[in-house]
């Protein structure tokens, strides 16, 4: 009986361990792929009561990657415009037969067939 313990025993605490090390592996490889925060010195514009921009304007500007404001306008409507379409598809009006006006596949896939007795000669009786 101890013998089966022992084994529970040895065999959870080596999953266990192995767990804790992925864990620590895990959070070590975070902790170095993390990419630092840039800090990038804002120089006041004309006015002293200039509005310093924010951390989202940053973004903006950083991800733009030197586009245009209209491009950039463009390519967020377009993706606006595909995600309405997108969600469109499973509307009424998109569907080409009514739900439930078909077959499901286990019936369209032949029940009956499957469900008939079977005779050694390989014939349904």
């Amino acid at each position: 009986m101890w013998v089966g313990f022992e084994l529970t025993v040895y065999g959870m605490g080596l999953v266990f361990l192995l767990l804790a090390v992925l864990w620590g592996l895990i959070a070590m490889l975070l902790r170095f792929d993390t990419p630092e925060a840039v800090v990038e010195a804002t120089e006041p514009l004309a006015g002293a009561g200039a509005p310093v921009p924010d951390g989202r304007t940053a973004m903006l500007a950083g991800d733009a990657a030197g586009l245009e404001p209209e491009l950039l306008a463009a390519v967020v409507i377009a993706c606006r415009a595909h995600r309405m379409a997108r969600r469109k598809q499973a509307a009424p009006e998109m569907r080409t037969h009514v739900p439930g006006s078909l077959p499901s596949r286990w019936i369209g896939t032949g029940r009956t067939r499957q469900n008939r007795s079977w005779s050694r000669r390989g014939r349904l009786a």
